[in-house]
């Protein structure tokens, strides 16, 4: 049985995208991937998603514009890239949790 296959990818300092994990239903598979400075390599994503045949890349809102863009150029149209949105008063929840979160990456 064919299963469509998502990626979520998080851009935090500390992730390791070799730990990813993988949640399943016999029809659905949800790859997390915690990618850390490796954001910076599209070729590692792009890799990923070849790989793993992903359907659909969901890209947290620390990607630019243009890492945007590169992704979506790597991935041939074989990928569906979207970018994951907060609205205003999601944001004034999750950035100063972030902000503190930060602060043990630099201790």
């Amino acid at each position: 049985m064919k299963k469509f296959n998502t990626l979520y990818v998080s851009k935090w300092a500390d992730g390791k995208p070799e730990d990813t994990r993988i949640i399943e239903t016999p029809t659905y598979s949800l790859h997390s991937m915690i990618a850390g400075d490796a954001c910076e390599r599209t070729e590692l994503i792009a890799d990923y998603c070849t790989e793993h045949e992903i359907h659909s890349l969901v890209l947290c809102p620390g990607f630019t514009h243009d890492m945007v863009a590169e992704l979506s150029r790597a991935l041939k149209g074989r990928t569906a890239v979207a970018v994951s949105r907060t609205d205003a008063p999601g944001s004034s929840i999750t950035a100063p949790v972030k902000r503190e979160a930060r602060k043990g990456l630099q201790e």
